[in-house]
């Protein structure tokens, strides 16, 4: 199958996280939606690799999408090779995406900034005619980053108003990494601040465009805007 919009995600819950408001929109537009997660997460703090399948899986069915894989690569290990590469560019190839949903290049953890310039040089790979694999060439039209720890002035932002408990539901549905109640080990996305973080700056990015939730995204390609007026409607003087 093809799938129109295609996330990829460091570990599972970054791109639920970082752009799940935009996959549940686009989702309710008509497109079809998918994760692609790069690990495993296995060097987590807390949780195992069996808990985290689960709480997955859960989020999945409440962000609605039409796929999710898992690529494997080792956690703590992202390395820019070309058995990585090639995992990617099977994947592009298999579902032919028209956009796809990258994290952003810088970042405090080391596995998102390593996915961000594995999947860039991946991504460009998988259009090249004379690169040969199984699947047939492919490039999406548009490659965009969203955001996760790092801030970055974006690009556009979208506005995820309607869909923002929906997204914050699929983000609580992994209980082992956000949930300090539960027990584990104290970590830097269990605190009771991280969870404010997130609703904080979606209003915060909300508020730049007029409306109550925005989630920010970069882009390296220019933008064209055919009626300025019309386009920027929504700017209060």
């Amino acid at each position: 199958m093809f799938v129109d919009v295609l996330a990829f995600s460091p570990h599972p819950d970054d791109a639920d996280m970082g752009c799940g408001g935009l996959l549940l929109k686009l989702k309710n537009i008509g497109y079809t939606t998918g994760i692609i997660d790069v690990t495993e997460a296995e060097l987590s703090s807390n949780g195992d690799p069996d808990t985290r399948k689960k709480e997955t899986l859960n989020a999945s069915k409440i962000l609605k999408l039409d796929v999710r894989e898992n690529l494997k690569i080792s956690d703590g290990a992202v390395a820019n090779n070309l058995e990585n590469r090639l995992k990617i560019i099977e994947i592009v190839r298999k579902y032919k995406p028209s956009l796809a949903v990258i994290p952003y290049e810088k970042d405090r953890h080391p596995d998102h900034e390593n996915s961000s310039k594995l999947l860039k040089d991946a991504i460009f790979i998988s259009g090249l005619k004379n690169f040969k694999t199984d699947g047939q060439f492919h490039k999406p039209k548009i490659v965009i980053s969203y955001m996760l720890n790092y801030q970055f002035k974006p690009s556009f932002i979208v506005d995820i108003s309607d869909y923002y408990i929906q997204k914050m539901e699929a983000f609580a549905a992994y209980e082992s990494q956000f949930d300090r109640e539960g027990g584990g080990q104290s970590t830097y996305i269990n605190s009771r601040y991280f969870y404010d973080f997130i609703t904080s700056r979606n209003k915060y990015y909300g508020l730049k465009i007029n409306v109550e939730y925005g989630e920010p995204f970069f882009i390296d390609s220019d933008i064209k805007v055919d009626d300025p007026i019309k386009f920027f409607d929504y700017i209060i003087f």
